[in-house]
């Protein structure tokens, strides 16, 4: 584990938690909510699917869009 230990909020977006992810070279990240109580923990995986899930549904709205 890093130290200090690195954490998001659960305000924090997905792109957000990316970039710390990427920058620091971590794979998983607590989720702290404003007390500093840990209330979960994001991986790169999780991350990586919600990414593609956003771009399905903008996949899916732009061919809607395009069939009229």
């Amino acid at each position: 584990m890093s130290s200090p230990v690195v954490t998001v909020g659960p305000e924090d977006g997905v792109r957000h938690c990316m970039q710390v992810m990427t920058d620091r070279r971590i794979r998983h990240l607590p989720v702290v909510d404003n007390t500093g109580s840990m209330i979960g923990m994001i991986s790169i995986g999780d991350l990586v699917r919600a990414v593609i899930e956003e771009q399905q549904e903008t996949i899916e709205q732009l061919e809607r869009f395009i069939a009229g």
